[in-house]
């Protein structure tokens, strides 16, 4: 391991945290509808709490209603917001992988190409800040999200509207019951398969450096800025996908929904993974940390010797079959009669070209 290149360890390393998350996602085409019924009474109590506002809140948009959700756009910005509504029946099938369709149903979604316009609406003093794609207002059920032109943006509106009505459904779904935060965001991004390289990379680097953020510490983490935010993110995304993969979507079903009716999220954790949150973490890091072992015996120092002896046998044999091919072709040609039309007309008659009377 420690003859291994620092750069290789890398490169490595985060190939392996860039594709497990993934691995993942494939379970939701085999999830079952969720187990718990639920009563008109609990659906009431959702939409009583968005009934306060009157939308849209806005004069001069446009109101659409897709997949049992309510948008409203301007129409300066209406090819943009079409293409994210097209995408909205897929957005509530990828957040049903853990919780029940009533849960994302009738949210109002507002697509704009200044958030703090909808605040500005309501006379409120409340600003989102500027590098805000989404924002949730999740005790109201409404979601805002920031439009550009196409390719403007670092993070697709699409995404983020699969992202933010996840966060909608599971509050709704817990209603006052909390879930830690690094839940909230990890359990976003698997159903939404929030993951790529730049996260990847994010998280090599911190893992290889000894600097991944404890498990307590993830919370405050969302509320900086900067790097720490980005691999609170990160973290949050591959440990949550971690759990998945390793017990199932069921699993994860069921810690869900005790939390939801009342059992503390520690106590449901503990139940239903036999282990502490805390615990979990610890066996999360140390699995990262045994497949970077893994890489690092194949990309030792015998394993790249190894492996560039193949590569050069293989390159090798590539060029003298294509020595071969190139001399068995200039033979053909050689044995070939060069039809007197193929020369230029001042050979034609010349040499062994010559036409004979």
């Amino acid at each position: 391991m420690h003859g291994l290149p620092r750069f290789f360890r890398f490169l490595f390393f985060v190939f392996m945290v860039a594709f497990c998350p993934l691995s993942s996602w494939a379970q939701s085409e085999q999830s079952a509808h969720f187990a718990l019924e639920l009563d008109e009474s609990r659906v009431e109590s959702w939409l009583g709490r968005e009934s306060r506002l009157d939308h849209p809140v806005m004069s001069g948009v446009v109101s659409r209603d897709e997949a049992t959700l309510h948008f409203y756009f301007s129409p300066a910005y209406g090819q943009r917001a079409e293409s994210v509504i097209s995408t909205a029946e897929t957005a509530r099938a990828r957040t049903m992988r853990f919780l029940p369709p009533e849960t994302v149903a009738g949210v109002h979604i507002y697509l704009l190409g200044d958030i703090n316009a909808y605040f500005e609406a309501l006379g409120s003093q409340g600003r989102a800040p500027d590098w805000a794609a989404g924002l949730t207002i999740l005790r109201d059920g409404v979601i805002l999200i920031r439009l550009s032109p196409r390719g403007m943006s670092r993070v697709e509106p699409e995404m983020t509207l699969a992202h933010e009505l996840n966060h909608v459904a599971l509050r709704r779904f817990a209603q006052d019951n909390v879930f830690p935060h690094w839940f909230y965001e990890g359990l976003a991004m698997l159903v939404t398969d929030d993951w790529n390289l730049t996260r990847a990379e994010t998280l090599g680097r911190a893992a290889m450096a000894g600097r991944l953020i404890e498990l307590d510490g993830i919370g405050a983490a969302f509320g900086q800025t900067g790097a720490i935010v980005d691999l609170a993110y990160a973290q949050s995304a591959h440990f949550v996908s971690w759990l998945a993969k390793q017990y199932g979507d069921e699993t994860m079903k069921n810690l869900i929904r005790e939390t939801a009716t009342g059992t503390p999220f520690e106590v449901a954790f503990s139940k239903n993974y036999g282990q502490s949150t805390k615990a979990a973490f610890s066996a999360w890091r140390d699995s990262m940390a045994r497949e970077e072992s893994l890489w690092a015996s194949i990309f030792s120092q015998d394993g790249l010797f190894f492996f560039i002896s193949v590569f050069a046998i293989f390159a090798l044999s590539i060029a003298l079959w294509r020595r071969t091919v190139i001399r068995r072709r200039r033979l053909a040609a050689m044995a070939q009669d060069i039809p007197v039309t193929a020369l230029p007309q001042n050979l034609r008659n010349f040499g062994p070209f010559q036409t004979r009377k």
